[in-house]
């Protein structure tokens, strides 16, 4: 019983801990709701360099998405695509599936990169290979972008989804 009870209490303050190092994150979000764009990336910079001391948890990549988004949809007309495409392509390199779709998206609009569908279509389907919540808007999407490849591109495309994927996004449509 008393093991018991120590191993709760220990378990108990592993998640306090764990919550009060992650205050670099969360007071980035409260920037980000206060349209303090500048200090959200402020914050969140050091820990998408850096990463976490936490262990178990690691928001690095969450960190680099954030960052990516704030550049792009920022309101305050200095939003940065370039900027966002950076932080993104890094995010992405490390498996973050909603950066993932994000570079999806912006070489299906060619919005920041040359617009590329075969791309589009690999990142869709990159990101659609995790278990999310997500992951049905991704295979939608994923669909919607493959009507626009011609066979041979269908093909390649598909090649380099598995490529990406069995290379631990290391090998993935980068430029």
């Amino acid at each position: 019983m008393l093991k018991r009870g120590l191993l709760i209490l220990a378990f108990i303050a592993f998640i306090y801990v764990g919550f009060q190092m992650s205050g670099g994150m969360r007071a980035g979000q409260d920037a980000l709701a206060g349209k303090n764009y500048d200090q959200a990336i402020a914050l969140w910079e050091e820990i998408a360099e850096n990463g976490s001391p936490i262990p178990f948890f690691n928001p690095q990549t969450k960190a680099q998405q954030k960052i990516g988004h704030v550049h792009a949809f920022r309101d305050d007309e200095k939003d940065d695509i370039d900027e966002a495409i950076k932080w993104w392509k890094r995010a992405a390199k490390s498996g973050n599936e909603v950066a993932q779709f994000s570079l999806a998206q912006s070489y299906w609009e060619g919005h920041g990169v040359e617009q590329n569908i075969e791309h589009a279509y690999t990142w869709a389907m990159v990101s659609a290979d995790k278990k999310s919540k997500s992951q049905r808007r991704y295979l939608v999407n994923a669909t919607t972008y493959k009507k626009s490849l011609t066979a041979d591109q269908a093909t390649s495309a598909t090649k380099a989804v598995q490529v990406c994927l069995d290379s631990g996004f290391e090998d993935c449509p980068y430029k």
